[in-house]
Protein backbone atom coordinates (compact mmCIF):
# COMPACT_ATOMS: atom_id res chain seq x y z
CA UNK A 1 0.00 0.00 0.00
CA UNK A 2 1.41 3.62 -1.26
CA UNK A 3 2.18 5.75 1.67
CA UNK A 4 3.24 9.33 2.20
CA UNK A 5 7.12 9.86 2.37
CA UNK A 6 7.54 6.38 -0.31
CA UNK A 7 10.27 6.26 -2.45
CA UNK A 8 9.44 6.17 -6.04
CA UNK A 9 10.34 6.12 -9.69
CA UNK A 10 9.38 8.14 -12.54
CA UNK A 11 9.70 6.90 -16.00
CA UNK A 12 8.84 8.75 -19.04
CA UNK A 13 10.29 7.46 -22.49
CA UNK A 14 13.45 5.84 -21.08
CA UNK A 15 14.15 8.61 -18.39
CA UNK A 16 14.11 7.17 -14.96
CA UNK A 17 14.06 9.97 -11.98
CA UNK A 18 13.66 8.68 -7.81
CA UNK A 19 10.68 10.92 -6.30
CA UNK A 20 8.39 10.22 -3.12
CA UNK A 21 5.04 10.39 -2.56
CA UNK A 22 3.67 13.29 -1.61
CA UNK A 23 0.37 12.54 -1.18
CA UNK A 24 -2.05 9.59 -1.36
CA UNK A 25 -5.77 10.21 -2.55
CA UNK A 26 -8.65 8.10 -3.37
CA UNK A 27 -8.08 5.44 -1.29
CA UNK A 28 -4.49 5.05 -2.65
CA UNK A 29 -6.05 5.32 -6.69
CA UNK A 30 -4.49 8.87 -6.89
CA UNK A 31 -0.83 9.51 -5.75
CA UNK A 32 0.64 12.78 -5.75
CA UNK A 33 4.63 12.94 -6.28
CA UNK A 34 6.05 16.12 -7.03
CA UNK A 35 2.27 18.21 -7.21
CA UNK A 36 1.49 16.06 -9.64
CA UNK A 37 -1.09 13.41 -9.33
CA UNK A 38 -0.91 10.20 -10.73
CA UNK A 39 -4.39 7.95 -11.34
CA UNK A 40 -4.34 4.01 -11.39
CA UNK A 41 -5.30 2.64 -14.32
CA UNK A 42 -7.77 -0.52 -14.66
CA UNK A 43 -6.50 -1.16 -17.99
CA UNK A 44 -2.84 -2.16 -16.97
CA UNK A 45 -2.62 -1.43 -13.54
CA UNK A 46 0.03 1.45 -13.66
CA UNK A 47 -0.17 4.50 -11.66
CA UNK A 48 -0.04 7.33 -15.12
CA UNK A 49 0.10 10.91 -14.83
CA UNK A 50 -3.59 12.76 -14.72
CA UNK A 51 -4.67 13.44 -17.99
CA UNK A 52 -2.30 11.32 -19.90
CA UNK A 53 -2.61 8.11 -21.79
CA UNK A 54 -2.64 4.61 -19.98
CA UNK A 55 0.71 4.08 -21.62
CA UNK A 56 2.48 7.97 -20.46
CA UNK A 57 4.56 8.85 -17.77
CA UNK A 58 4.02 6.17 -14.96
CA UNK A 59 4.93 5.71 -11.66
CA UNK A 60 6.42 2.74 -10.30
CA UNK A 61 6.51 1.70 -6.74
CA UNK A 62 9.64 0.08 -6.55
CA UNK A 63 12.98 1.53 -6.14
CA UNK A 64 15.75 1.41 -9.37
CA UNK A 65 17.71 -1.27 -9.77
CA UNK A 66 20.95 0.51 -8.42
CA UNK A 67 19.27 0.63 -5.03
CA UNK A 68 18.53 -2.68 -4.33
Amino acid sequence: MPYPGMPVTVMHLGVVERAVVDEVRDGGRTLVVGGVPFTLRRLNGWFVREGEPYYGTRLVLTAPPEDR
